[in-house]
């Protein structure tokens, strides 16, 4: 009998621990088990103290430029396009290109930037996005 109760007592303990022991892995030890609609099956999930969004970029090394796109975690899109890195006038290698969280321009995900995980933690790097000639958008440059 007793120890019937302390394997009924284990299992109702490691379901209750069971989610938040997800949550903290999630982004940091492995992604979720799910996504909202319309992100993309490449794209991975990202969470810090701050924010949480999900990534699909890639270098497209002809243009020399990352193009990249983001969702919150309802699905909707906050950041696309061609981004450089700031002040460096190239694209993030693909070592380099590890997002960490977008600053988000409010209606305008085409004008969205992009910090990167660095030796400077998640603001070590910013992509900027830039225009088809590889120039920084101006925000009135965007139709």
């Amino acid at each position: 009998m007793t120890k019937r109760v302390v394997a009924v007592v284990a299992a109702v303990v490691l379901i209750v621990i069971s989610r938040p022991v997800y949550q903290l892995g999630v982004g940091v030890f492995w992604q979720p088990f799910t996504r909202a609609r319309g992100v993309s099956r490449q794209a991975r999930y990202v969470s810090t103290l701050k924010s949480s969004a999900w990534f699909d970029c890639s270098v497209d090394r002809t243009k020399d430029v990352d193009v990249c796109r983001a969702w919150d975690d309802a699905g909707h899109l906050i950041a696309y396009g061609k981004y450089r890195l700031d002040g460096e006038g190239r694209a993030a290698t693909i070592k380099e290109l590890r997002p960490s969280m977008v600053q988000v321009y409010p209606s305008r995900p085409e004008l969205s930037w992009i910090n990167l995980f660095g030796d400077k933690g998640i603001f070590s790097k910013t992509l900027v996005p830039v225009n088809d000639a590889g120039a920084p958008l101006e925000r009135f440059e965007v139709h």
